[in-house]
């Protein structure tokens, strides 16, 4: 999927009509717009935004107003348009959007959408560019200092883009999202309730214990459902709180920061502690049988070690030998005939000799059961290094150098007291701090910091609520399913109860079905997301790092082959998210196709990405954030990073994207006249151009779109 062009007629800034034909050439991928502060670089990217979604991007201000005030000013009943083209698959598009001054104040509009110049409509495009990938294609400048996606270094950072939706909606996971909530309808549909002619108290009562505990669980999935989103836009509004609050009083901020984080790593740690005494108990009961199978496997060695020097294993001598010297009454060896007395010591012999092949399975379960006991030795000696290592961390004596496992579980149990009143302390510290910050929300213009603090209280009572949630639904689901199986038995005197209840329990099977599709979307998005943020954060920059996505689609950079995370600075960090950007639009086409096919279960999970094929993006001022250093790094990559890109720049960065003049298709100027702005040109390929110019006769800031390459 490519963008063509993009024309705008009165849309904010931009009087009259205005057109931008993008890039399409893979070997020049960049179309650049440079544009001075006020020019209308954020209206640019919501006109993208609005053309496709009706929507805008976080921070767009004065949505209600949308018609350029001059052309008001001529005529009131003006029109504002945008008109996006793009081609997909051999088909072209055309998305118009059009309001007018009455309209616009309601938020209405009329939307016109061709394919291949026939009326189509808007879901032709959303399957191509489904709504959540709004804030993910079209990303403005202030999100590249707020939109944190590394988890868990400060507070407010982690995904604030729900990466999550954005994936299923690529691979149509809104099927199996809808298909839930039929199924969901449908278990609690009045046609699978008893009629009302039918009356059993017992029956009735099992029904109700049986809905109350159905509606339960449905309130608990759909909350599980809608927690990334709201988790997400918790995680963006208490990063941009921060930020501001760090504007109004860095020092104070910095402070409590610093005690939260103490507070906070002090309640991880404590946390972890208790998951590993319980992990090491829960391994320690699994290998009891070591304790009781190493004494019986010393005897069996003992035992076979006695036969062996008692000369039964292995036998001194063959016992076919002495067979055949029985039966022929002559020594098989020296050939000397038998007399009585020396058959009867062949004889007595042979009953000593062990057979020949019970001597080498002997020998044979001997060798196997002092492996066995190497090994139990290794796994007993491993146990107690980390019953030891815990021990150490939480200063409880730790087990002797030869204890056993009874020894083990008496240390273990010390070591889950000892952290279970850690965490209970660290919990109680950490909740008395931030009970003490908490004030009511304060009214407007009081302190910023209180209201970062606020802000953060309410993502880590999200967070808490995530963490939670799974083992909750778990239950939910354990106490439905019971409560069916009561409701089930009660009512199988009715013929017609059965008949329901039978209805009940396999569209119940069904919706389980479709919740694990929707599981597995996500498990395998999450690996082919992995991989591909893996790849572009590698193209961008060259650092031995190790991005891992987890459930949550939550982000962290390790170093390689361990858990140990990596600090990153702030320039690492707007590369990340922009490697995290290219991953997302380089995943896009081949999940649409994979979708088109209806392969999602076959080929996700193992998608290979590739900087040749991915959808565009729109950024605005992606390396504003960034250091010389970086941001001359980042110029060199990003036209390197999808087949398509349009970047909107200030003049500040013009001179290193000239030196990448040969990966730019189209270079445009948002030319800015105003009352307030300076006269000022920009020079392009040893040319001069307008830049701004300054005019007394100019209410307010009027742009003109230019091509200058």
């Amino acid at each position: 999927m490519k963008f063509t062009s993009l024309t705008m007629r009165n849309w904010r800034p931009f009087l009259g009509t205005h057109r931008i034909d993008f890039s399409t050439d893979q070997g020049k991928p960049v179309t650049l717009v440079v544009g001075a502060n006020g020019a209308g670089k954020t209206a640019l990217l919501n006109a993208f935004t609005w053309a496709l979604y009706g929507d805008f991007t976080n921070g767009f201000q004065w949505p209600e107003s949308l018609v350029n005030f001059e052309a008001l000013k001529g005529d009131p009943l003006a029109e504002a348009f945008v008109e996006l083209e793009l081609e997909h698959e051999d088909n072209k598009f055309r998305v118009r959007r059009t309001t007018d001054a009455r309209r616009q104040v309601a938020g209405e509009y009329e939307l016109t959408v061709t394919k291949n110049g026939e009326r189509a409509v808007e879901d032709d495009i959303y399957r191509i560019l489904p709504r959540p990938l709004k804030d993910l294609f079209f990303f403005p400048a202030e999100s590249f200092t707020t939109a944190n996606v590394i988890q868990g270094d400060k507070p407010g950072e982690g995904t604030s883009l729900d990466i999550g939706s954005a994936i299923r909606s690529l691979l149509a996971g809104d099927i199996y999202d809808r298909a839930v909530e039929d199924l969901r309808g449908a278990i609690s549909s009045e046609a699978l309730r008893p009629s009302q002619k039918y009356n059993d108290d017992t029956v009735e009562a099992a029904r109700r214990a049986w809905e109350q505990a159905r509606a339960e669980l449905d309130a608990a999935e759909d909350r599980r459902d809608k927690l990334p989103s709201l988790l997400a836009q918790a995680r963006d509004l208490a990063s941009k709180a921060k930020k501001e609050a760090e504007r109004y009083n860095p020092e104070e901020i910095r402070k409590w920061e610093l005690q939260y984080n103490e507070l906070k790593e002090t309640v991880s740690g404590a946390e972890q502690a208790v998951q590993r005494a319980h992990d090491l108990y829960v391994d320690l009961a699994r290998k009891a049988y070591l304790h009781f199978g190493h004494h019986a496997a010393e005897s069996a060695v003992r035992r076979l070690d006695i036969a062996e020097k008692a000369g039964l294993m292995p036998p001194r001598i063959h016992d076919s030998v002495l067979h055949q010297s029985l039966e022929d009454g002559r020594c098989a060896l020296c050939q000397v005939d038998f007399n009585d007395q020396a058959r009867g010591r062949v004889e007595k012999l042979l009953e000593h000799v062990t057979e020949h092949a019970m001597a080498v399975l002997g020998l044979e379960t001997r060798s196997q059961l002092r492996s066995h006991l190497d090994r139990t030795d290794r796994e007993i000696g491993d146990l107690r290094g980390q019953v030891a290592s815990l021990a150490l961390d939480l200063t409880v004596p730790g087990p002797p150098q030869d204890g056993d496992m009874k020894m083990l579980q008496s240390v273990l149990r010390m070591c889950i007291d000892v952290a279970d009143r850690m965490v209970t302390k660290a919990r109680r510290e950490f909740k008395e701090f931030t009970d003490a910050q908490e004030s009511p929300i304060p009214a407007e213009g009081n302190s910023p910091v209180d209201i970062a603090m606020l802000k953060q209280q309410f993502v880590d009572r999200l967070e808490q609520e995530s963490r939670e949630l799974m083992a909750n639904i778990q239950k939910a689901i354990e106490t439905e399913r019971d409560k069916l199986g009561d409701y089930t038995r009660k009512s199988k005197k009715s013929d017609g109860h059965k008949r329901k209840t039978a209805a009940i329990e396999i569209l119940r099977e069904v919706k389980e079905f479709f919740d694990e599709a929707r599981k597995g979307l996500n498990k395998f998005g999450r690996e082919d997301f992995q991989k591909a943020i893996n790849e572009t954060y590698t193209d961008l920059i060259a650092k031995n790092y190790e991005i891992r996505v987890g459930e949550d689609f939550g982000i962290s950079v390790v170093q390689p082959g361990s858990d140990e995370v990596m600090p990153l600075s702030q320039s690492e960090k707007v590369l990340l998210l922009i490697a995290f950007l290219g991953a997302i639009a380089r995943l896009a086409p081949q999940y649409a196709e994979i979708a088109r096919r209806n392969q999602q279960f076959q080929r996700t999970g193992d998608v290979v990405t590739s900087k040749d094929i991915g959808f565009p993006v729109v950024l605005d001022s992606p390396t504003s954030p960034l250091d010389d250093e970086y941001e001359a790094l980042a110029i060199q990559k990003l036209p390197h990073l999808l087949p398509q890109i349009v970047i909107i720049v200030s003049q500040k960065s013009l001179d290193k994207w000239e030196e990448m003049a040969g990966h730019i298709g189209s270079t445009n100027i948002m030319e800015l006249t105003s009352l307030m702005t300076s006269n000022r040109v920009i020079r392009w390929n040893s040319k001069d151009h307008i830049y701004s110019t300054q005019d007394n006769g100019v209410d307010r800031a009027r742009t003109r779109m230019t091509l200058i390459n």
